[in-house]
């Protein structure tokens, strides 16, 4: 069986039969611009981190192979880690969430997370 990466093949899933990756490098992101107040998808690179996710999905429980559809070279130039979507998310959906998880004290919770 061959998997065409996409952001599944990053997850934890194992699927026995899965024997060769290919990987575009490339996946659809949310991206937020504070001065129009949009999010918007755009087709972007993904990280290092996640590629290497990806190649792990092959040969799991047998042998695999994984081929990448760019070079070393721009693999380099990905960013180390995807930015954490806590980041870039609009400030009001994150609040919302937030809410919906019965955390009440906003504020005092979101500066935790920033000092990490």
């Amino acid at each position: 069986m061959c998997v065409i990466a996409t952001n599944v093949a990053e997850t934890s899933l194992t699927i026995p039969a899965v024997r060769y990756v290919v990987d575009s490098g490339r996946e659809k992101r949310r991206f937020y611009d504070p001065i129009t107040g949009v999010s918007q998808f755009r087709v972007s690179w993904i990280s290092q981190a996640s590629a290497d996710q990806r190649a792990g999905r092959a040969g799991r429980v047998q042998a695999g192979d994984v081929y990448r559809l760019y070079s070393s070279a721009v693999y380099s130039d990905f960013e180390k880690f995807t930015p954490p979507e806590i980041l870039t998310k609009p400030i009001d959906q994150l609040v919302l969430h937030l809410k919906s998880m019965n955390i009440i004290k906003i504020k005092p919770f979101l500066s935790i997370l920033l000092d990490y």
